[in-house]
């Protein structure tokens, strides 16, 4: 369970281009990410329809190198037979004649050589059928207290979030940021070895290639980034490291579900004033009630309006004839902002921490997984 398992569909890729560095390059940078499948081929296939089927690929990579090729008739008669599959080009700087017949062969996307890996990753990610990453929604879970369940909360919503919707499988990454503790991965029994010291002085060696290679891949249909790294907190880059690694695990996702830390980090205001929602958790005591209202109040001032932000009341449990705060005097502290109640289930969740599993694969009509089912429909 704790080995990484690619969970995105290979997108198949041909490059077609006579210069053997370039080519050895884009091999080796789409080889290396497990969700492309790549094939390369010299330049004279093109005139050879028997020797290959283009509708086989999902995107052509086509090398051009110093615009020679554009002279050749059968480049422009196999672009016409094939316009349907997305077209990126490659080249040498161009003079203006050369660059007149690269725009008709009407392509996504170009690219100038010598090629640099993120800007080639970016632009096949883009223009990758299924690989966008246009609509991607980051969702923060934070504690107001600590205790409060919020890892439990962020990893079940990942899972929520997960699940198909009509013709599509939506890709979903889970990233704890609680690098002093790394416990979703303990959560999960998806504990990370791997070693961020290296990368800590040098955050621009983050790229889609590394995010990658360093997550988890969880049977709930997710991805989990974890690492128990307490060295993160305290490096003069360790902030930069932290939203680079978000940023690339974003680009690529539909939805990214952070599990924040209820403590004060460099990089904790940053991404709570820029991610789509936020998830506030605590409890049903008056000291966690007074804890949410303060930092749903701060959030407000850092986000510029309380809109996506969702107030939730964790370890909800009612007691016959009991003296403790009522769902009223939670209303009444959260005004126009009414709070999600979550059961609390300890058989259910007791048992999902000590397996190492998901409270879903516990009890999937259990109260707890109801209420999160329905934050997750709150944003999804």
């Amino acid at each position: 369970m704790t080995a990484h398992m690619n969970f995105v569909a290979s997108t198949k890729i041909l490059v077609l281009s006579d210069d053997a560095a370039a080519a050895s390059f884009m091999l080796d940078t789409f080889g290396s990410l497990s969700r492309y499948e790549v094939r390369h081929m010299a330049l004279k296939a093109l005139g050879d329809a028997a020797r290959f089927d283009p509708t086989q690929f999902n995107l052509i990579v086509l090398d051009v190198d110093n615009g020679e090729m554009l002279n050749r008739p059968e480049l422009f008669a196999f672009r016409g037979r094939h316009r349907d599959i997305p077209l990126v080009v490659v080249s040498e700087d161009l003079p203006n004649e050369m660059l007149r017949l690269l725009f008709r062969l009407n392509g996504n996307d170009w690219l100038k050589k010598p090629l640099e890996r993120r800007s080639l990753i970016d632009m096949i990610s883009t223009h990758a059928p299924g690989n966008g990453a246009s609509d991607s929604r980051v969702h923060a879970v934070v504690s107001a207290v600590g205790g409060a369940g919020a890892s439990v909360i962020s990893s079940s919503l990942a899972h929520a979030l997960a699940q198909p919707m009509k013709n599509a499988t939506p890709r979903v990454d889970l990233f704890d940021m609680d690098f002093s503790s790394g416990s979703l991965g303990y959560y999960l029994n998806l504990v990370s070895d791997y070693d961020l010291k290296p990368v800590i002085a040098n955050p621009s060696r983050v790229d889609l290639e590394f995010i990658d290679l360093v997550r988890k891949r969880h049977s709930g249909g997710f991805s989990l980034l974890s690492f128990k790294q307490p060295s993160v907190l305290l490096a003069a880059k360790g902030a930069e490291l932290v939203l680079r690694m978000l940023d690339v695990a974003a680009f690529e996702s539909d939805h990214t579900v952070i599990d924040m830390p209820h403590y004060e980090t460099p990089w904790k205001s940053d991404v709570l004033s820029s991610v789509n929602s936020v998830y506030i958790v605590t409890e049903m005591t008056i000291p966690a009630l007074h804890q949410a209202k303060d930092l749903f109040l701060n959030l407000v001032r850092l986000r510029g309006n309380a809109d996506s932000i969702f107030v939730v009341i964790n370890k909800y449990r009612t007691k016959l004839f009991s003296l403790g705060v009522r769902r009223q005097q939670v209303d009444k502290v959260f005004k126009d902002t009414r709070a999600h109640i979550v059961a609390y289930d300890w058989d259910t969740l007791s048992e999902a921490l000590n397996r190492g599993v998901l409270p879903f694969e516990v009890n999937a009509r259990s109260g707890f997984c109801k209420a999160v089912n329905k934050l997750g429909a709150l944003v999804r």
